[in-house]
């Protein structure tokens, strides 16, 4: 025989429709072991998520995370894009180091200007770009304009042609920090 049923039975039986058939199960209690390693991981999400929400990202940068995202062929967010970024480096023993805040600027024929929000002095910021967000083959560091404030002119590039950038500093696994993929035409 056969009936229809859903929900608990005195914390003993659990009755739920599954892939189109009715079934019953006994009742668990799932497990939350408060581990080290546990613990240790909501805290890299933890710092994670608060990096995201006080890095002072623009909607351009969010934009870019985005684009990123879609590159890995994960479903990911530029959020969560971020957050697997920033736990890779944690996880890997390094320190995130934050960039925020690109400002493409003078767009020519021949190039632009891109500037970006990183602490004055340590490591020094390097552009990737190139005409397609997944091969970025040309690079150039930028250069400190103090006040946080750091600027690389790309230059030479090929007229009313889409570039993608990226921009990342240091060495993952040591001290690292990347943002997403930005566009930009030359006219």
């Amino acid at each position: 025989f056969s009936f229809n049923a859903s929900g608990q039975l005195a914390k003993a039986l659990v009755y739920f429709p599954f892939k189109g058939l009715d079934v019953v199960r006994s009742y668990v209690v799932p497990a939350n072991p408060n581990s080290a390693a546990q613990q240790t991981q909501r805290g890299h999400m933890t710092d994670a998520v608060d990096e995201w929400h006080t890095a002072g990202y623009t909607d351009e940068d969010r934009s870019a995370w985005n684009r990123l995202a879609g590159t890995l062929g994960a479903g990911l967010s530029g959020f969560n894009a971020m957050v697997r970024s920033f736990i890779n480096e944690e996880v890997a023993g390094g320190i995130w180091t934050r960039e925020a805040d690109a400002v493409i600027s003078a767009v020519g024929a021949a190039g632009f200007t891109v500037n970006i929000t990183k602490v004055s002095a340590g490591l020094v910021p390097l552009i990737r770009w190139g005409v397609s967000p997944t091969f970025m083959p040309n690079n150039q560091v930028f250069v400190d304009q103090t006040g946080n404030d750091w600027e690389s002119v790309l230059a030479g590039l090929n007229a009313s042609t889409l570039y993608y950038f990226t921009v990342d500093v240091g060495v993952a696994g040591a001290t690292f920090g990347r943002m997403g993929i930005y566009t930009q035409r030359t006219t």
